[in-house]
């Protein structure tokens, strides 16, 4: 059994309580404590653990009772929440069974990726399925577990925080229980660790060379100029008749359409000369006959007698 006296804070004193209630309480009941306690507020984190106490009636022993206590009245809060605890002598045993998870780690080394060199002191990591439902209010068995060891030179909250939020960032539900170097580990956390493997994040990244590789690869391939394609663009291509002399000496066709717009300004400026004179010669010849027709029908003067 982990020692829970251990720890000269209430942040100490309340990661080793909740090594020793995995397993009772429910697992997200058990990351959120972390969260909380990974984010500076171990005040909210001892509530929340209270509250996961008692609502659903998990037992503790008269230690576990004690510490709690202590913990919220550090940490400033209702210290009296921890007198309505169900106690008992002896904890029951909880026997839970472990295994190799079905899935592979792929999903976990690349949602881990981002927070890789923010990981300061972690000695390793392990992963293990867990077959057996935890706490009241327990979810989908079976459920990924994710155990890591903290050298005294890294923080157990810290990491536990982000490891937390870069699974719950690409939804991967898995448990995580983070442990000091060296520390007396609960039942639960060596059977969890006996039938684990490791998990290695220290996978070489690829080179510039590489990834340029990929990028080239990734590309649309782009069609070469083939003699044969060459020649079918060419057969494609509309045929130009050469000009002969006869076209060079033919006059122009205008397109109806010029001869459309053409129509207005010859209006506007008058016909040919040809045709001026030709009207003209038509209106003299009217000319003339009318005045022929009407000297026709015109009665013959008559003479006056001259004047006596």
């Amino acid at each position: 059994m982990v020692d829970v006296a251990e720890g000269a804070g209430p942040v100490d004193r309340l990661h080793n309580l909740l090594l020793a209630m995995t397993g009772r309480v429910d697992d997200d009941g058990i990351n959120s404590a972390r969260e909380l306690l990974g984010i500076g507020q171990p005040d909210a984190a001892a509530e929340f653990l209270t509250g996961c106490l008692l609502a659903g009636h998990i037992p503790v022993t008269s230690s576990e009772q004690y510490h709690l206590r202590r913990v919220l009245d550090e940490t400033r809060s209702t210290h009296t929440l921890a007198d309505r605890v169900h106690v008992v002598d002896s904890l029951p045993s909880d026997e839970h069974r472990f295994g190799e998870p079905a899935e592979d780690d792929g999903d976990l080394i690349a949602a881990l990726e981002s927070v890789t060199g923010r990981l300061q002191g972690v000695r390793g990591m392990w992963c293990a399925s867990r077959t057996t439902p935890a706490g009241a209010t327990y979810g989908a068995v079976p459920r990924r577990i994710l155990l890591a060891e903290v050298s005294p030179e890294g923080s157990t909250t810290a990491v536990a925080y982000q490891l937390i939020e870069a699974l719950r960032r690409v939804g991967i539900n898995c448990s995580v229980d983070v442990f000091d170097s060296g520390a007396e580990l609960p039942e639960y956390h060596r059977e969890a660790l006996a039938a684990a493997h490791r998990v290695r994040l220290d996978a070489p990244a690829s080179r510039p060379a590489e990834r340029h590789r990929t990028e080239e690869a990734q590309r649309p391939v782009e069609r070469p100029v083939t003699r044969e394609r060459h020649r079918t663009e060419e057969a494609q291509r509309p045929v130009e008749r050469p000009v002969t002399r006869e076209d060079a000496q033919r006059p122009a066709e205008r397109p109806a359409e010029e001869k459309r717009a053409a129509e207005p300004l010859r209006r506007q400026h008058g016909r040919s000369r040809s045709e001026r004179r030709s009207r003209s010669a038509r209106s003299r010849s009217r000319r003339s006959r009318s005045t022929r027709r009407r000297w026709r029908y015109c009665p013959p003067l008559r003479r006056q007698p001259p004047p006596r």
